[in-house]
């Protein structure tokens, strides 16, 4: 019902959205009329948001939200259909219409698949656990395309069958690999995708749409996986597709993301853009990029975004190797922490000092990245401060290949700032 050229009594809105009119009928009740401009929903379209969409889209998720779960959605479903064909190249090595196979042989596969799997899972959570919240990009991306090299071992497994058992023992720990990463990845997402303590819902939600496409998944196996029976080369192709166009929409649904939070490789870039994109008004101000700036620029896999290893909370030991340099280094380090820059190693290293801030690591971390930064290519004209940075950028390029502790560090560090 449209609404009449008299103002209505009230309206009703969902974040800024007008959803609802409300106005007095002859009988003393009141009229619900659609505002002007607003969509009709049909009831169908009404459930599925409900089902499918956190309460209050798109007001109560990131921008990025449609994007990056319409690719999210593509790539789920392919990885549905590779599992499909995957699973009935499992059976066939694990001896399933083989008549010399044995059951004995089968359950001990099974249970090195298994127990492979296991060890992957702890080991993989001792030596990257921590990385997986400030790299979920990188991770998730990372956790995918193991996923598809796994497939592909599943696939290969029944053409070697002495090397089945291998095969398949490696595609579980790749597996493993990837319901740790991706798990772990997914709950990241959540909480950047999440703009109203909406956290559980946006990871329900997103549940759901995987379920859904999954359903979608199961019907599409059930009619192709008779199609391609007994046809090799086709089904090699379909697969060759289905991998090909799930790496594609991965990458698409990650560099969809704009995360507003630093990490190291967001850090990098705007430490970067600061120093080499100019100054912005009077007195050389920093002209640091935003946050839609750094992210399409970021690298999608992990250890392709820098030059140095940053090791933020090195242990004395790494830092300094004598007192005479434990002692300059405390002498013209910051208050806050120290820093020791080793070239030739490639590594840069900060120890933090007790009940230093909590702006202390964020600090301690642009300050590494500005020396790797400084290591680079000469800094232009235009840049901020350029004279003091390039006096600083020379003596570090002068003591290449050696130890540059915090004396020199510090010396030029306190007069920038």
């Amino acid at each position: 019902m449209e609404p009449p050229e008299a103002p209505p009594l009230c309206r009703e809105l969902w974040g800024s959205q007008e959803v609802t009119w409300y106005q007095g009928d002859p009988r003393g009740g009141l009229l619900r009329l659609r505002p002007p401009g607003a969509r009709a929903g049909t009831g169908i379209n009404q459930v599925l948001m409900r089902v499918l969409l956190p309460q209050g889209y798109p007001h109560s998720v990131s921008p990025d939200y449609l994007q990056y779960q319409c690719w999210d959605s593509l790539q789920a479903l392919c990885s549905s259909l590779c599992s499909s064909l995957s699973a009935r190249s499992v059976l066939q090595a694990m001896g399933v219409g083989d008549g010399a196979a044995t059951v004995t042989g089968a359950t001990l596969t099974w249970l090195l698949r298994d127990g492979v799997g296991m060890v992957t899972r702890i080991t993989f959570t001792y030596l990257q656990g921590s990385r997986l919240d400030c790299e979920a990009k990188q991770w998730r991306l990372a956790a995918d395309v193991i996923n598809d090299a796994a497939l592909l071992l599943e696939l290969l497994a029944p053409d070697w069958p002495r090397a089945g058992p291998a095969l398949l023992t490696l595609a579980a720990a790749g597996k493993c690999v990837v319901g740790v990463a991706g798990g772990a990845t997914r709950t990241a997402l959540a909480v950047h995708q999440a703009r109203r303590d909406n956290v559980a819902e946006v990871a329900a939600k997103d549940s759901s749409q995987e379920t859904l496409v999954n359903g979608l998944g199961l019907l599409l196996s059930l009619l192709l996986l008779p199609a391609l029976e007994g046809r090799p080369w086709l089904t090699w192709g379909v697969v060759t597709l289905l991998l090909v166009t799930h790496v594609i929409a991965n990458v698409r649904a990650v560099g969809a993301l704009r995360l507003r939070s630093l990490n190291r490789p967001r850090l990098r870039l705007a430490v970067g853009g600061a120093l080499r994109g100019g100054a912005r008004g009077g007195g050389g101000a920093f002209a640091v990029p935003a946050p839609e700036e750094v992210n399409p620029r970021e690298p999608l896999l992990p250890g392709f975004s820098t030059r140095l290893h940053l090791h933020l909370g090195a242990p004395l030991h790494r830092l300094v190797k004598s007192e005479a340099e434990l002692l300059k280094a405390i002498e013209c380090s910051p208050e806050q922490y120290l820093i020791v820059l080793r070239p030739e190693e490639g590594w840069v290293g900060v120890g933090l000092r007790r009940g230093s801030p909590p702006s202390t690591p964020l600090l301690a971390c642009a300050h590494a990245l500005l020396l790797e930064e400084l290591l680079g290519p000469p800094l232009p004209p235009t840049a901020p401060m350029g004279a003091a940075l390039r006096r600083m950028q020379g003596a570090l390029r002068r003591c290449h290949g050696e130890t540059i502790m915090g004396w020199i560090i510090g010396v030029y560090y306190r007069g920038l700032l």
